[in-house]
């Protein structure tokens, strides 16, 4: 049994920082070449412009690739459908909510974008398994792409806490929990 757990420890914790390091590769790249291109064009013109808006495109896509990666393969991890009904006891935080939507809103990294408007509103459900791994996480908002790097944030810090999973009649059971999200963007 404690063979069973620590490989299980183990491929969660490989899988988890898989996920991460795709994020940073894909940063890594969009800084990379950006650096190079306002090496090339110092002064703001159309064709940075244009090439600018192209590695963003890039960056986006690099994020939304790993994030299929990511959901599939915590659906493998979901063991059981979380219950459609009201549980006895709700899954949480163990720092709180406000602490996990600081956690974050911290670790949302937007300053790349060229965002209309001051803040964005999402709402983001994941489900908190009888283990309280959170897993599967999805935000929805008017915006697919600020959305991917929501949910990419929520993989940054998914191991920086513990969740205590629901209870019904006294047992842990997965759970789906809903975040509001209002993020506010610097000018």
């Amino acid at each position: 049994m404690k063979k069973v757990l620590a490989l299980a420890f183990i491929f969660t914790f490989l899988f988890g920082s898989a996920q991460v390091s795709e994020f940073q590769k894909a940063d890594s790249r969009y800084e990379r070449k950006k650096k190079a291109l306002y090496d090339k064009y110092p002064k703001p013109n159309d064709l940075r412009t244009k090439k600018e808006w192209l590695l963003t495109e890039d960056k986006i896509s690099a994020y939304k690739n790993a994030l299929d990666k990511a959901s599939a393969e915590a659906q493998k991890m979901i063991t059981a459908d979380p219950p459609k009904t009201k549980v006895a006891k709700e899954a949480e935080y163990d720092q709180g909510k406000s602490a996990f939507q600081k956690l974050l809103y911290g670790a949302v990294d937007l300053d790349f974008l060229d965002f209309s408007s001051d803040s964005y509103k999402a709402t983001m459900t994941f489900v908190v398994d009888s283990k309280g791994n959170a897993l599967d996480p999805q935000v929805k908002g008017n915006n697919e792409d600020v959305n991917a790097f929501i949910e990419a944030a929520f993989y940054r810090i998914k191991d920086k806490g513990k969740w205590k999973p629901a209870e019904d009649k006294g047992k842990p059971v997965s759970s789906t929990v809903t975040i509001p999200l209002q993020l506010t963007f610097k000018k």
